[in-house]
């Protein structure tokens, strides 16, 4: 399989891209369009469907494209995968049941291929009652029907920061409620990935001793916003407890898993008339949770060498690599997240594109398949 990336500022200069990456012949059969939702969605459809290409395409929360993050481009991957070993499915799960739709999407995926591989993306409300839940539930409706032995990768779509409505599309579908699935033949094309985080579990272990949906109301039998508070070291006054927003003071916790490594919550709201904490993702009664340090340059290396490590051991030649990294690192990491998504790039050296996601899909370190926060989840890919 043979992969080029474009990257352009408007439908005209991908236009000229496009051309210009067929010259010597290529024919590319699928494209990766990762777009900002205040661009020309519909004129970026057109001009691949024209050129009869397949598309998986979301809105974005910034983009990349061969390592560098790019201000405001629309960035593209395109290969040229036999369309035999693929088939790309989206779903408007509005006024439905998104789990109920999920299953029906991964029964077809089943009856296509006996052992599928997904590249996943979803668009949602992010004020939604339950937008933070639907990452979870997502991943367990798929593997209901495949099993938990399969791959699935990808990042929730997003909106340039704003945190409004984010759009999932296609070549003649895009829907701001839809689940998007890229269905690979897994006997044909090879997929290997890594979840990375970096974020270093610190202090004693907590049990979630109330949680309702994404809510927490008690750790260890006490009220959780207090005990968030005194947990971060903070000791603030009511007025100041009543303005800090977790999210901007990158409060992020750890969460055990039965195996493979833990998964990363982060707190989006604290609700100080019931003392609850809002995560975003998924939480349940008897969890153990840890608050956790930002990553560092060590953790940057890290995934690197871990990166180097999966293409030596599992994937030594890799035709095209994409990377789903949370928006959240953006803002943790400042600079050093190009360093992280270089270094990756790096390691495999082939095209690749990428975007800041407001969730990330992938499997642990010798773990399951989980819906992350503040995680940079990375998948190369392989025809056979």
């Amino acid at each position: 399989m043979k992969a080029k990336s474009i990257k352009g500022n408007s439908p005209e200069e991908i236009k000229t891209a496009l051309t210009q990456s067929t010259f010597d012949g290529f024919k590319p059969t699928l494209a990766f369009a990762f777009i900002s939702i205040k661009d020309d969605i519909d004129a970026v459809r057109m001009l691949l469907d024209q050129q009869h290409i397949q598309i998986f395409g979301a809105t974005i929360g910034g983009e990349f494209i061969d390592g560098e993050i790019t201000a405001g481009a629309i960035v593209i991957l395109l290969v040229d995968m036999h369309p035999s070993n693929f088939e790309i499915l989206l779903k408007d799960y509005r006024d439905k049941d998104p789990e109920a739709v999920a299953k029906e999407m991964a029964v077809k995926a089943k009856e296509k291929f006996k052992n599928p591989s997904f590249i996943i993306s979803n668009s949602f409300h992010a004020a939604g009652k339950s937008a933070h839940l639907l990452g979870d539930l997502l991943v367990k409706a798929i593997e209901s029907v495949t099993g938990k032995d399969i791959n699935i990768w990808g990042g929730r779509s997003g909106d340039d920061f704003v945190f409004n409505e984010t759009i999932v599309f296609t070549n003649h579908h895009s829907t701001k409620r839809g689940i998007l699935l890229l269905v690979l033949d897994g006997d044909k094309i090879l997929v290997r990935g890594e979840a990375a985080s970096g974020q270093k579990p610190v202090g004693t272990e907590k049990i979630i001793t109330r949680a309702i949906d994404n809510w927490i109301y008690e750790i260890d039998d006490k009220h959780a916003a207090e005990m968030g508070l005194k947990y971060l070291g903070l000791n603030l006054t009511q007025e100041e407890a009543e303005t800090f927003y977790p999210t901007e003071n990158n409060v992020v916790f750890s969460v055990s898993r039965d195996q493979g490594d833990p998964v990363l919550r982060g707190a989006g709201l604290f609700d100080w008339k019931n003392k609850s904490i809002l995560l975003l993702g998924s939480i349940k009664d008897g969890d153990k949770i840890r608050l956790t340090l930002p990553s560092d340059f060590e953790v940057v290396e890290e995934v690197s060498k871990n990166a180097e490590k999966i293409k030596q051991e599992e994937m030594p030649e890799a035709d095209a690599l994409l990377m789903f990294s949370c928006i959240g690192r953006l803002a943790q990491f400042g600079p050093l997240v190009g360093d992280e998504i270089e270094g990756v790039r790096k390691a495999f050296n082939v095209p690749m594109a990428g975007f800041f996601t407001y969730g990330e899909f992938g499997r642990t370190k010798n773990g399951d398949n989980e819906f992350h926060n503040n995680t940079c989840c990375w998948v190369a890919l392989k025809e056979k």
